[in-house]
């Protein structure tokens, strides 16, 4: 007998859709069938449902250990999960794992925290060269590597840089690059305070276009010479994508990572809201917006992720906008924000799938254990309901941080049931599991998906 059983869903991947039934059993999708097996002890009625494969967000910060009073393991998780994610992969700033006793100190502590599955991004700081493969080999999924100095970690210049490359390339790891020159950045920055600026403005003056883009040209270019895999996170402005297209078509194992932000908020709104609006790279023009969604379409962007790292609404009050904290909430907000352009008609659920939980899948290993529906794949499932009208409210958002970018945005289009592991973690607007729910994932392989 199976343990559960979805009923007569529309069942929807990257490239087909169906409405079939599927049977879920030790965690794992079982039986995929035209006509209910009937054969179960719970099932869910899907019928007008559509169930897709649980989406992988390679890119949030739960500051957990750390900086707990902005957000945690636990109210991060199930905002995940509301939001249709079942699989983060999570890095902590204020708390970096820089070695192999830091990574199994952090999922030793992980273990009843999460009601999704995730696996841990590793720093890299410039006296960690050359001791990342131990790192690797005992789990981490990603390294994390900055050209600017934020949120305290410091920068890599162009020798480390590429010395990190070479490394990493070495046993074939991952690295996930912020990109904006540091020596723009803190150039911009020495001017703006000379001329004793502290309005709204300077967020996009100080984290310029041309910071971000000398970064990824620089990146790009280094990935390519050493054939590392990297992927470029959080793009703001499609010059970039061009960027990484140029050395994509050269030979480089390179991804391009965009987050709700740049295709929802737009310099306007960065100036508008203040420290409600400070992010890095920030949002830029309109058009430059509207332009990243049809690269998305195309398949010039690859991953989507939130680069979720909320702060309450006191910590942004908090000083003034130099000190106040970067970074937006997002996790719970930006499947349904994606629903709702698939009911406007600007990109299909398909795509959607492809870069929110297929590519990042395949990119990070754990492909074909997640980002697909198929049989022995991992029962990480998400059934939507496409036609559900609701209003992102800021007094339902479930993240510590109390607020959203989209709060007032009317949705077509939500999460209805998450499912972790064969397991039933939100339902109907409820969390409806126990943190532990969620494990740790492993690497199965690496795919070159974009010269493949």
């Amino acid at each position: 007998m199976f343990e559960l059983e979805i009923l007569n869903a529309t069942i929807v991947t990257s490239r087909q859709r169906y409405v079939g039934s599927i049977s879920i059993s030790n965690g794992k999708i079982a039986a995929i069938s035209k006509s209910p097996l009937l054969n179960a002890q719970q099932y869910i009625d899907a019928k007008d449902l559509v169930l897709v494969p649980g989406m992988v967000d390679q890119h949030v910060h739960f500051m957990d250990p750390g900086e707990t009073d902005r957000e945690d393991f636990i109210h991060g998780s199930m905002a995940a999960a509301t939001g249709g994610v079942t699989t983060v992969i999570e890095h902590t700033h204020a708390f970096p794992v820089r070695n192999v006793k830091a990574f199994k100190e952090k999922n030793e502590y992980l273990k009843k925290r999460s009601v999704v599955n995730y696996g841990l991004t590793a720093h890299v700081f410039p006296e960690d060269l050359g001791n990342l493969k131990a790192l690797w080999e005992c789990g981490a999924i990603l390294f994390k590597i900055f050209t600017c100095t934020t949120h305290g970690i410091p920068t890599m210049n162009n020798d480390e840089l590429y010395k990190a490359f070479e490394e990493i390339a070495s046993f074939n790891g991952s690295c996930l690059v912020h990109c904006e020159d540091d020596a723009i950045t803190e150039g911009n920055e020495k001017r703006l305070k000379a001329a004793h600026r502290c309005d709204h403005g300077i967020i996009s003056e100080w984290r310029s276009e041309t910071a971000e883009e000398v970064a990824v040209a620089n990146v790009a270019l280094m990935a390519r010479l050493t054939g590392v895999q990297a992927t470029i996170a959080h793009i703001s402005h499609p010059l970039v994508v061009e960027l990484i297209k140029r050395e994509q078509a050269e030979g480089a194992i390179l991804y391009g990572e965009i987050c709700p932000q740049y295709m929802f908020m737009d310099d306007q709104k960065v100036l508008e809201r203040g420290p409600f609006g400070k992010f890095t790279p920030p949002a830029r023009k309109v058009e430059q917006q509207e332009r990243l969604i049809e690269m998305i379409l195309a398949g010039d962007i690859q991953i989507l992720s939130t680069d979720h790292a909320p702060s309450t609404v006191e910590q942004k009050l908090s000083g003034n906008i130099w000190e106040c904290n970067f970074g937006l909430p997002g996790v719970e907000t930006t499947l349904p924000m994606m629903l709702n352009l698939v009911n406007q008609g600007k990109i299909t659920l398909e795509r959607v799938i492809e870069i929110y939980s297929e590519t990042p899948s395949k990119v990070l290993g754990l492909y074909p254990n997640k980002g697909c529906i198929m049989v022995g794949a991992d029962a990480d499932l998400v059934l939507l309901d496409m036609n559900h009208k609701w209003t992102i409210k800021n007094e339902n958002i479930i993240s510590k941080s109390g607020w959203s970018p989209f709060d007032g945005v009317e949705i077509t289009g939500k999460p209805i049931y998450t499912i972790v592991n064969g397991a039933i973690v939100y339902e109907k607007g409820n969390i409806v599991a126990e943190p532990g729910i969620g494990q740790p994932v492993s690497r199965l392989q690496k795919l070159n998906v974009i010269n493949k």
